[in-house]
C-alpha cells in the first residue's frame, strides 16, 4: 500500500468515525427527547382523564368510555385502561398509529423506546372511584427520530464524499512532489539521472527533493569524471589529434585484429601520400598544415556515411591508411576510385602546389600479415608515385585468376539466396567469468551459393551496397527464432545476440516488420538481445532509442558492439536503455602485453557497472590475454580461445567452459 493510499484511509477512517460518532450521539439524544416527550404526554393525558371522569357518576360506565374513546381517537395513545374499584375494566388499545410511512422495523428494534405507563387515582369527594393508565403510541416518534437520522445520515453521507473528493486533491497536490521523487529514483535505476526543477514548498518535501538533486549531480560529475578520463586515456592512445582519425598506433591494432584473427577477412587497404607536405608546412606555416590536415581528415570521415565498417587512420606527417571492407576485386577498384576523385574535389583540390598518390591492395582469406599487406600496398603506392600528377594503382598479383562477380551478379545472388533464404547460422558461446557458466550466444551468418559458403567479410560489403541490410536482419532474426523454439524448456536465461546493421536500425519499415515478427514469437523474443556497433551511433543513436522503446514490451535486450571503434563519448551509456556492452576485439588481443588496454578495459568495467551494465570481451584467442581480460572484472569472456562458431544450437547450448577450452 502506498503512503498516499495510507493517508487517504486513515483520513477516511477519521472522517467517518466523527460523522458516526457524531449520528450515534443524536440518535441518542433523540431518543432521550422523545422517550421525555411521550412519558410526560402520557402523564398529562391520565391526569386529564382522571380529572374528567371524576365529574360523572360512579356507575356511568358509557359516559366513562366516551371520555376514554375521546383521548384514543387522537392517535396519540397505545394503551388506556381504566380499572374501577369493583374490578371491571375498560380498556382502550391499537397496535399501529398508521399504516405507513412509518420507521423501518430494524430501527425500532435498534433504537428501543423505553415508555413508562402513567398513572392517575380518579376520585369523587373523598371517595376513590379507580386508577388510570395511559401508555402513548411510539410509531409517532419513530418516525420523527427516523426520519431526522435519515436526513441526516444523507447530509452526513453527502459531507463525506465531499470530504474524500477534497481529501484526495489535497493529497493529489502535496504528494505530487513524492511522485516526482519516486519517478527520479527509479530513473537512477534506469540509469537515468534526472534533476527535478520543481522545487515543493513544503519543508520536508522540499528537503528531500533536494537531497535527491543534490546525489543525482554528484553521480552525474563521477560518471562524467570516469567517462572522461577514458575517453581521453582512448583519444591519447589512438586517435590523431590534428584530423580526429586513429593514428597509426589505433590504426595498426584494429587492422591487425582483422587480418589476424582466425575468421576470414575481405576489403581493401589504401595508402595515400601527399608529396612536398614538409615545405608546404615550412613555406605556409604549421597551422595552415594543420588546418590542411582537420580538412584531409573531415573529408575521410565522409566514408563513415557509405562505408561505416571501414578504418581511417594517419600514419605520420602527410601519410594515411584506409581500410574498407569489400566482397572482391572489382568493388575493391570501384573504392579506390572513389577514394581518389573525393581527395581530387574536396580536400586537395584548390592545392595545385600538392600532389598526392594512392596505393591499394586486395585483401581477402582467413588470415593475413599485417606488414605483408602494408608491403604489398607500398609497391602500389610507389608504382603510382612514377607519374608527377596525383594517381592511384591497385596492386596486381601475377597469380590473379580469380573470377570475381559483377555488381549485377551479385544483386541477383543476393535477392537468390534472400528469397531462398539460404543463410546458415552458427553460434558462438559466451562464458561468464564468475562461474564459468555459459551466459550468451553469439550468433553468426554464413551464405551458401553452389557449394560454397561465403562469411560476412565476402557478402556482407555487397549487402549494404545494394541496400538489401533490412531483408537480410530480418531473416536472419526469424531463423534465429525458429532454431530456438525447440529450446523454450532448455536454458531459458541464456540471450542469443543478434547482430543489426546500421541501415536496418535507420530504416522506420524495419523497425515495423521487427515488431511485428516478435508478436509472431513472443516466447523466443524473449530470449533474444539485438546489438549494433558503437560506430554506428553517431548516426543512429536516436533510432536506437526508438527501436528500445518499440521491443521493451516484447522483452528483447539491447547491447553495443565493438566498444572502443567509435568516436562517441561514454554518455550514451546513461541515455540509451542498454543491457550489456561487448568491448571489441582489438583491445583484448595482445592486452597481457599493454597496460593501457587493461585500464581502458578495466575504466569501462567501472562505467558500465555503475550503470548496471554488463561487459562482455570478444576476440579472445591467446591464454595470457583470458587471464589478464578475467582481472579486469568484466562479466563474460567469447572467442577461440574457448570455441570455434558451432553449427548445432544444441550444442552450443550444452557447451561447457572447461571442456572446450585449449
Amino acid at each position: 500500500m502506498t503512503l498516499r493510499q495510507q493517508f487517504s484511509l486513515l483520513a477516511s477512517m477519521l472522517v467517518v468515525v466523527l460523522l458516526a460518532g457524531n449520528l450515534v450521539v443524536t440518535v441518542i439524544n433523540g431518543r432521550d427527547y422523545f422517550e421525555q416527550q411521550l412519558n410526560g404526554r402520557a402523564y398529562d393525558a391520565a391526569t386529564s382523564l382522571a380529572l374528567s371522569m371524576s365529574q360523572i357518576a360512579t356507575d356511568d360506565s358509557v359516559q366513562q368510555t366516551r371520555l376514554m374513546d375521546v383521548l384514543f381517537d387522537r392517535g396519540f395513545f397505545e394503551d388506556i385502561t381504566f380499572v374501577r374499584t369493583d374490578g371491571e375494566t375498560l380498556h382502550r388499545r391499537a397496535r399501529e398509529a398508521f399504516s405507513s410511512g412509518g420507521a423501518p422495523e430494524w430501527f425500532e428494534r435498534l433504537v428501543p423506546l423505553e415508555l413508562i405507563p402513567a398513572e392517575a387515582d380518579v376520585t369523587k369527594g373523598w371517595q376513590r372511584l379507580g386508577t388510570v393508565t395511559v401508555i402513548s403510541h411510539a410509531d409517532f416518534a419513530y418516525r420523527d427520530l427516523w426520519g431526522m437520522i435519515r436526513a441526516e445520515m444523507i447530509w452526513f453521507a453527502w459531507v463525506l464524499l465531499i470530504a474524500l473528493v477534497a481529501l484526495q486533491l489535497i493529497l493529489r497536490l502535496l504528494f505530487r512532489s513524492l511522485v516526482r521523487v519516486e519517478q527520479q529514483a527509479l530513473a537512477i535505476s534506469e540509469r537515468d539521472l534526472q534533476v527535478q526543477e520543481n522545487i515543493p514548498r513544503a519543508r520536508e518535501l522540499r528537503r528531500v527533493v533536494e537531497a535527491m538533486n543534490k546525489m543525482v549531480r554528484k553521480l552525474q560529475a563521477i560518471f562524467a569524471e570516469q567517462a572522461e578520463m577514458t575517453e581521453r586515456l582512448r583519444e591519447e592512445s589512438y586517435l590523431d589529434a590534428p584530423t580526429g582519425l586513429l593514428n597509426r598506433r589505433g590504426f595498426d591494432q584494429q587492422f591487425g585484429h582483422i587480418l589476424a584473427r582466425d575468421d576470414e577477412h575481405s576489403g581493401v587497404l589504401i595508402i595515400m601520400q601527399i608529396q612536398n607536405f614538409a615545405e608546404f608546412n615550412l613555406n605556409a606555416g604549421r597551422q595552415a598544415g594543420d588546418d590542411l590536415l582537420a580538412l584531409l581528415g573531415k573529408s575521410l570521415e565522409q566514408w563513415r556515411a557509405d562505408y561505416p565498417h571501414s578504418l581511417l587512420g594517419r600514419r605520420a606527417g602527410a601519410d594515411f591508411s584506409l581500410f574498407v571492407p569489400c566482397a572482391d576485386r572489382t568493388q575493391a577498384e570501384d573504392i579506390v576510385q572513389q577514394a581518389f576523385g573525393l581527395m581530387s574535389v574536396s580536400a586537395l583540390s584548390q592545392r595545385n602546389e600538392l600532389s598526392f598518390h594512392m596505393g591499394a591492395v586486395f585483401l581477402q582469406g582467413d588470415q593475413d600479415d599485417p606488414v605483408d599487406a602494408f608491403s604489398r600496398a607500398d609497391a602500389a603506392l610507389r608504382q603510382a608515385q612514377r607519374q608527377p600528377t596525383p594517381k592511384f594503382q591497385l596492386y596486381q598479383r601475377a597469380d590473379s585468376d580469380v573470377d570475381e562477380w559483377t555488381a549485377g551478379e551479385w544483386h541477383t545472388l543476393l535477392n537468390t539466396i534472400l528469397e531462398q533464404q539460404s543463410i546458415q547460422l552458427q553460434f558462438l558461446p559466451v562464458m561468464s567469468n564468475h562461474d564459468q557458466q555459459l551466459l550468451q550466444i553469439e550468433v553468426f551468418s554464413r551464405v551458401s551459393w553452389e557449394d560454397q559458403v561465403l562469411s560476412a567479410a565476402r557478402f556482407w560489403p555487397m549487402i549494404e551496397q545494394h541496400r538489401l541490410a533490412a531483408r537480410f536482419d530480418l531473416v536472419v532474426v526469424e531463423k534465429v527464432f525458429k532454431a530456438i523454439d525447440g529450446l523454450s524448456g532448455a536454458a531459458s536465461d541464456i540471450r542469443f545476440c543478434i547482430n543489426l546493421s546500421p541501415a536496418s536500425v535507420l530504416d522506420e519499415d524495419f523497425h515495423q516488420a521487427l515488431a511485428a515478427l516478435l508478436a509472431q514469437y513472443p516466447e523466443q523474443a524473449r530470449r533474444v538481445a539485438l546489438e549494433v556497433p558503437e560506430f554506428a551511433l553517431y548516426s543512429a543513436e536516436h533510432a536506437i532509442a526508438r527501436l528500445a522503446l518499440k521491443l521493451q514490451p516484447y522483452g528483447v535486450h539491447i547491447g553495443i558492439d565493438q566498444v572502443g571503434t567509435g568516436t562517441m563519448a561514454f554518455a550514451y551509456l546513461q541515455r540509451l536503455p542498454l543491457a550489456y556492452v561487448r568491448i571489441d576485439g582489438s583491445f583484448n588481443r595482445g592486452v597481457h602485453q599493454a597496460q593501457d588496454h587493461k585500464f581502458y578495459i578495466q575504466s569501462m568495467v567501472q562505467i558500465a557497472h555503475n550503470l548496471d551494465l554488463l561487459v562482455l570481451a570478444e576476440g579472445l584467442e591467446e591464454a595470457p590475454d583470458v587471464d589478464a581480460v578475467r582481472q579486469t572484472g568484466v562479466d563474460g569472456l567469447g572467442g577461440y580461445y574457448f570455441t570455434r562458431p558451432l553449427a548445432d544450437l544444441n550444442e552450443a547450448v550444452n557447451w561447457k567452459a572447461d571442456s572446450a577450452t585449449r
